[in-house]
C-alpha cells in the first residue's frame, strides 16, 4: 500500500503564489550558481515567462511535491512538440530535499518515454556541479560525450519499448511505497 505521494504539476496549471515561491526558491544563490545564466530574475519577468508556457508545445517546467511539501522543480525542453527528443533537461531541489530529485528525474523521464515517445536525451551540466555530474553518470545512465571549458555533455537513448519503462516505474514507486500523479 503507497504511503507517500508524488505530484508533478506543469508551471501552467500553478497559482501566481506558487510561481512566486519557486522564484524564491530559484533565486536562491546556491541555485543561481548552476544556472546558465546565474544572475537573479525579477519577478515580472518569471510570472511573464510562466504564462508565455502554455505556448510552447515543446516546453514543460514542472513543480513537484512530494508527501504535499515542495520537493523540486524539473525543466525539460523538446527539440520539437513530438517530444522524441530533448535538448536540455535541468533540475533544482528545495531545502529540504524530500525525496532524491534523481529518482524523481528517472521517474519523469521514463512517464515521458512511455506517454510521448520521447527516445532520446541531451543535457550539458556545469563542470562544478559535483552532484548533477554524479547524477547523470549512476542514478540516470547518461553517456557522457563531451566536455569544454565550462561544461560535460551528456546523451541518454531509451531505446526499449514503453512496457519497459512502464514496468520501472512501477518497480521504483512500489520500492518507494508511493504514487505518483501527473497534472501536465
Amino acid at each position: 500500500m503507497a504511503e507517500h505521494h508524488i505530484v508533478v504539476t506543469n508551471f501552467t496549471h500553478l497559482t501566481e503564489e506558487q510561481l512566486l515561491f519557486i522564484l524564491q526558491r530559484r533565486n536562491h544563490p546556491d541555485i543561481r550558481r548552476w544556472m546558465a545564466h546565474p544572475e537573479p530574475i525579477a519577478a515580472p519577468d518569471h510570472l511573464a515567462y510562466c504564462a508565455a508556457l502554455k505556448d510552447k508545445p515543446d516546453t514543460l517546467y514542472l513543480y513537484v511535491t512530494y508527501d504535499g511539501q515542495p520537493a523540486c522543480v524539473i525543466t525539460l525542453h523538446a527539440t520539437d512538440a513530438t517530444w522524441r527528443e530533448l535538448k536540455d533537461t535541468g533540475c533544482y531541489a528545495f531545502d529540504p530535499p524530500l525525496c532524491s530529485t534523481a529518482i524523481i528525474m528517472n521517474l519523469i523521464r521514463w512517464h515521458l518515454a512511455v506517454t510521448r515517445g520521447t527516445k532520446f536525451i541531451r543535457t550539458l551540466i556545469k563542470n562544478a556541479n559535483e552532484m548533477g555530474l554524479f547524477a547523470n553518470r549512476f542514478y540516470y545512465g547518461a553517456t557522457e560525450v563531451a566536455r569544454d571549458a565550462d561544461y560535460t555533455h551528456f546523451e541518454l537513448t531509451f531505446s526499449e519499448p514503453p512496457e519497459f519503462y512502464q514496468a520501472k516505474i512501477n518497480a521504483q514507486l512500489s520500492k518507494l511505497h508511493a504514487t505518483m500523479d501527473f497534472a501536465l
